[in-house]
């Protein structure tokens, strides 16, 4: 599961929302009335080249693109949102329909290990790090 430095993703199966739990582990959060679907089956960085995501820390920034071959992004078939973790902090950006999968986040600490998170529409939860 999401469950590195406690964190969770949910996602609402009639809106679309998303939810994080970056501390407490037994929130169940609901959305539109109904309890959110905890986004469990994470994807390894391995074996996709168009839905892994892909860290590189900068000097100023840590640069996220996914898939070695950009991900399409059409409104059938998208990344909605990329989410970077150091395991202090995290950043999230949703992604437009035709906007591509590669987004800038602040530079993040060099103390341990940078997780990366995509999520595609059709084939879901991806996860790296470095």
């Amino acid at each position: 599961m999401g469950e590195q430095e406690g964190l969770k993703f949910y996602r609402c199966n009639t809106c679309g929302n998303l939810f994080f739990v970056m501390i407490d582990p037994d929130v169940r959060p609901t959305c539109c009335g109904n309890d959110m679907e905890i986004l469990d089956h994470i994807h390894g960085s391995e074996g996709n080249e168009k839905h892994a995501p892909i860290i590189e820390i900068n000097q100023n920034d840590t640069e996220v693109q996914v898939g070695l071959q950009l991900h399409p992004m059409a409104p059938e078939h998208r990344i909605e949102w990329i989410a970077l973790t150091d395991g202090d902090r995290v950043e999230i950006q949703k992604l437009g329909l035709t906007t591509p999968p590669v987004v800038k986040f602040s530079k993040m600490s060099d103390k341990g290990r940078v997780r990366a998170y995509s999520f595609c529409n059709i084939h879901g939860l991806w996860q790296s790090e470095k």
